[in-house]
């Protein structure tokens, strides 16, 4: 019986690549491999798959190398990731689960328990495909986004800058992080675009334009509590 989910493998090592690949496969996944970084992130951008295994060890670029660039791109940063090390220091599973990894397993890992991760990963990425903060909500499956239920008129690139922020409430994202997030790393939009970007998104929020905070020497940030701020100038 086939769970309709397409996995991506970024792992060096050829026999934990092949015992992964086959039990995904048995348990009814479709799946991809790749044996380096570089390989790997192609891949990710290419087939968009609905969840990456990625090892932390890898040639031309590292896994937390990979993670970074995933979580920057507005196409691939949703897509859930699980880390894979043979290490178990604390700082390595930190620096994973810091630049967005989704979950973070240590060699070696029985077959079982790593299914029952990808379950458990795949299901909340269901169930997150609603941002919500205060009244303001972004539906991202059918792209649209609504304050007080009525729908707002955002460009393109507007809808994904504000995804990025709410995706992440209350982190200060510099401009050029925004531009990777937004458009990836091809865009040649400049850092003072963002700023012309940023003011068409608060345009549209109106008084809740103060969802969306300026972070003096950085950026942008996300504002988890403007609807209380709201209240409070009701008040």
């Amino acid at each position: 019986m086939s769970n309709e989910h397409h996995i991506l493998c970024i792992e060096d090592e050829v026999d934990i690549q092949e015992i992964i690949a086959y039990n995904l496969q048995k348990a009814g996944y479709s799946v991809s491999v790749a044996e380096d970084g570089l390989k790997g992130l192609e891949l990710a951008k290419a087939k968009l798959p609905d969840l990456i295994l990625l090892d932390v060890m890898l040639p031309n670029l590292t896994g937390l190398q990979v993670c970074k660039r995933l979580k920057a791109d507005s196409k691939t940063q949703s897509i859930p990731i699980i880390m894979l090390s043979a290490k178990s220091e604390e700082s390595d599973i930190i620096g994973g689960l810091s630049l967005g990894a989704d979950d973070y397993m240590t060699k070696p890992f029985s077959q079982a328990e790593l299914l029952a991760r990808i379950k458990v990963a795949l299901r909340r990425k269901t169930s997150t495909n609603i941002l919500s903060i205060g009244s303001l909500s972004l539906d991202l499956n059918a792209h649209h986004c609504t304050l007080h239920g009525e729908k707002l008129k955002l460009t393109t690139t507007e809808f994904k800058l504000l995804n990025t922020l709410m995706a992440k409430p209350g982190r200060a994202f510099s401009r050029e992080q925004l531009i990777l997030s937004a458009l990836g790393d091809q865009s040649e939009v400049v850092d003072r675009n963002v700023d012309v970007h940023i003011r068409g998104v608060r345009k549209q929020l109106g008084k809740a334009a103060c969802a969306i905070e300026t972070v003096r020497g950085v950026g942008y940030r996300c504002n988890p509590d403007y609807a209380e701020t709201l209240t409070s100038e009701v008040e």
